[in-house]
């Protein structure tokens, strides 16, 4: 395959790209204001919901599943069910904005919003992983269909049909 980009072309991807996996990361492992919003966490056949103005938080795990799901935007939604062994995580970061994952038979997702009016779904399954990353008006998709990025800001991949994709401005990639 021939390299069209060119070397600025590619810093500004791998530059679209490390951002929006910092902020990803921080948003699974610890950023922001936890005290805003809402937050939900569901193990073994349990399910929590929880809203707090216009936040709102669903956490839905089967037998052995686990769900967690939050949203400190104070303005969005975030929405987790993990099904037969599987493990759930959503974090909506931004107003506007929706984070959902589904998890089922030992599959693992990952689905983060880290811009305004942004959606990101990751749907994992058999033991598979999913991630979506939507960002500033993007939309991002990883699941039984393969990887879909649209709109402002968008990353997904899923390990099961082996498809990704990032889309950020003109940048398309899959």
């Amino acid at each position: 395959m021939r390299n069209t980009m060119g070397h600025k072309g590619i810093r500004a991807l791998f530059a679209a790209c490390a951002g929006g996996a910092a902020i990803g990361a921080m948003a699974l492992f610890g950023g922001g204001d936890a005290s805003a919003g809402t937050h939900c966490s569901a193990a073994d056949n349990d399910r929590v919901q929880r809203e707090a103005g216009q936040s709102v938080c669903i956490a839905n795990a089967g037998p052995g599943s686990r769900a967690e799901a939050e949203d400190t935007s104070n303005s969005g939604a975030a929405v987790a069910v993990g099904a037969t062994g599987g493990s759930a995580t959503s974090k909506n970061l931004q107003p506007g904005s929706q984070a959902m994952s589904s998890a089922a038979r030992g599959g693992n997702s990952y689905s983060v919003t880290t811009g305004p009016k942004a959606t990101s779904i990751a749907m994992a399954r058999d033991g598979g992983t999913s991630v979506a990353v939507g960002g500033w008006g993007g939309q991002a998709y990883a699941g039984p269909q393969g990887a879909v990025c649209s709109g402002g800001f968008g990353a997904a991949w899923d390990s099961t049909t082996g498809k990704y994709c990032v889309k950020s401005g003109a940048i398309d990639l899959h």
